[in-house]
């Protein structure tokens, strides 16, 4: 399909992920698309997948967005495809699948880069939705700790909050101090989303972060089987059911679209009510 030049162009990380696929599916309806994922041939099976049914894609870039290099070229690839509609940002390490040090690299270094590289590219009526955490409600605020994941691109910034995650880290835990980490970076996500708002808002652009809570994605599925405490979020989410990538999806084409253009620098929990369950909140 040829690309239709009054549409506007939606960029997807995580693309081939369950989220990820589920967004470039929903969106692409309206929008061409810029994909990426770090899984270069599963990319591309998705990719032609997509234009096999139909979907103008209207550019594929396969890396790893720790890389500047792979944020740089993914800002370019969207630039040349047209005016950005909407950035949605799923890619991301959870507990299971990778180390305290690469869940701070890649949930939060990486997305502070790749916020900072579209910045340019904003106009009015241009969206981004970040995939934030349930656990990033759970992580606890400390003003010391926010005040260093607020400067990820500092070079000691991984050095910096060693100490703190091992003060946080339950010694029972099997995922040792990725559990922290994840819990902060996901925070971390949430907050970046509030103090950019403004700035962005001042472009007509806007800012949000969607709060999963356990999603029926190989990740989630993961997490369930590895961490105890992940399987009892299953358990005790009100609605009694995973969540899916398509809860997720929906919730993100009404964010980028203008229904929600009054909705910036927060956070929406698709969570089927958990957090409020964990923590207790009564009235």
């Amino acid at each position: 399909m040829a690309t239709v030049s009054n549409r506007r162009v939606a960029v997807i990380t995580g693309a081939q992920g369950g989220m990820g696929r589920s967004a470039a599916r929903l969106l692409g309806r309206g929008y061409d698309l810029v994909l990426t994922d770090s899984n270069g041939p599963l990319l591309d099976d998705f990719v032609k997948s997509l234009r096999d049914e139909g979907y103008t894609v209207a550019a594929a870039i396969a890396g790893d967005l720790a890389q500047p290099a792979a944020v740089e070229a993914l800002a370019r690839a969207a630039e040349a495809a047209g005016k950005l509609g909407a950035l949605v940002h799923t890619a991301g390490l959870s507990p299971a699948l990778a180390g305290w040090e690469d869940i701070l690299t890649v949930n939060v270094v990486a997305t502070v880069r790749l916020v900072a590289a579209f910045e340019p590219l904003l106009e009015p009526g241009a969206a981004a939705v970040l995939l934030a955490s349930m656990a990033g409600h759970m992580a606890p605020a400390v003003p010391e700790i926010d005040a260093i994941l607020a400067q990820p691109l500092d070079e000691v910034f991984l050095a910096r909050m060693r100490p703190y995650l091992e003060k946080l880290n339950d010694p029972t835990d099997v995922h040792g101090l990725g559990n922290p980490a994840y819990a902060l970076s996901k925070r971390a996500v949430i907050r970046l989303c509030e103090a950019l708002a403004p700035a962005w808002g001042a472009k007509g652009a806007r800012i949000i972060s969607i709060s999963p809570g356990t999603i029926w994605t190989p990740m989630g599925r993961r997490e369930a089987e590895t961490n105890p405490a992940a399987a009892a979020v299953v358990h005790a989410t009100p609605m009694q059911r995973w969540g899916t990538p398509g809860d997720i999806a929906n919730a993100i084409e009404f964010l980028v679209s203008d229904r929600a253009s009054f909705i910036t620098g927060c956070d929406l929990r698709v969570d089927g009510g958990v957090t409020p369950a964990l923590a207790g909140v009564t009235f």
